[in-house]
């Protein structure tokens, strides 16, 4: 058997392999980092309220930084969750299409 023939084999099912995960486990991913997000959110405003209530300018900030961060994981999260179904839905495809003419360009190259 050519590599070249394993190799296209292996493209065709990456494709799939990643759309049986996104199926099968995306969702209840995005169920616990929305969780996890909830959970830190509690605990930035309880930091902020007890920063805010003693009066220290240093731990208001720090409370503050920590809002900040959250929402920015937040909203990676967020782009996270719509960017990676449409790049897998892109390697499918381009799996899909272009995997002959890649073995055909190859085997020209590297005399396979």
């Amino acid at each position: 058997m050519k590599f070249i023939n394993v190799l296209a084999g292996n493209f065709d099912n990456v494709g799939r392999l990643l759309e049986s995960f996104l199926g099968q486990w995306w969702g209840p991913l995005l169920g616990v980092l929305g969780a996890a997000a909830a959970v830190f959110a509690l605990a930035a405003g309880i930091k902020y309220i007890l920063a805010a209530q003693s009066g220290d300018e240093q731990k208001l900030k720090q409370a503050k930084n920590f809002i900040t961060g959250i929402f920015i994981g937040i909203v990676v999260v967020f782009v996270i969750a719509a960017l990676v179904p449409v790049i897998i839905a892109c390697f499918q495809s381009w799996f899909d299409n272009d995997v002959p003419e890649f073995a055909q360009i190859v085997r020209g190259r590297f005399q396979l």
